[in-house]
């Protein structure tokens, strides 16, 4: 399926590796809401949300008509969108550049909320675990997502390493 015909997507990667911008850009260029797991994964102060909570969410997101999820969350409700996308963007890039873009991240919000976490979640709050994160994802979520992703229709999975290929460098 071509992107721009989709009605739902799935943005999936490493912490830091651009999917809240990716899935901005892009939910403004097809006019597709979009929904950030990490709104719902953790509550303020870096609570995380039971599973049964989240999935309740999670699930209202999916029965709309359209939508852009970026995150990972609970394996089993990723596993159950990326099933329902019509298309999932695996944002794939090294781990080093990951951590780059988290501690860039980390610097911003001393003047700027993040807009794609919880109010009363800060990433400086909890930089090393960031890091740990960001590790872990690549060393044991990365493989077993790629074995999940290897066995969908191949025309529905787009694996990005940077935004170029998407042509969404100069949308707004």
């Amino acid at each position: 399926m071509e992107l721009s015909r989709a009605k739902k997507i799935s943005v999936i990667g490493n912490s830091g590796a651009g999917k809240s911008t990716l899935s901005e850009k892009l939910g403004k260029r097809l006019g597709i809401n979009v929904f950030s797991i990490d709104k719902i994964y953790w509550l303020p102060n870096w609570k995380l949300c039971d599973q049964a909570s989240f999935k309740l969410i999670h699930d209202k997101w999916l029965k709309s008509e359209s939508w852009i999820i970026e995150g990972v969350g609970y394996w089993n409700e990723m596993e159950q969108r990326i099933s329902e996308s019509d298309i999932v963007i695996f944002v794939d890039i090294p781990v080093d550049l990951c951590k780059k873009r988290a501690k860039k991240r980390i610097k911003k919000e001393r003047f700027l909320p993040n807009p794609y976490i919880s109010k009363g979640c800060k990433y400086s709050d909890v930089k090393e675990r960031q890091m740990e994160v960001i590790e872990y994802f690549h060393n044991e979520l990365r493989p077993k997502l790629v074995k999940c992703l290897s066995k969908l229709n191949q025309e529905k999975v787009i694996i990005v390493s940077n935004y170029s290929g998407l042509n969404l460098e100069n949308e707004p």
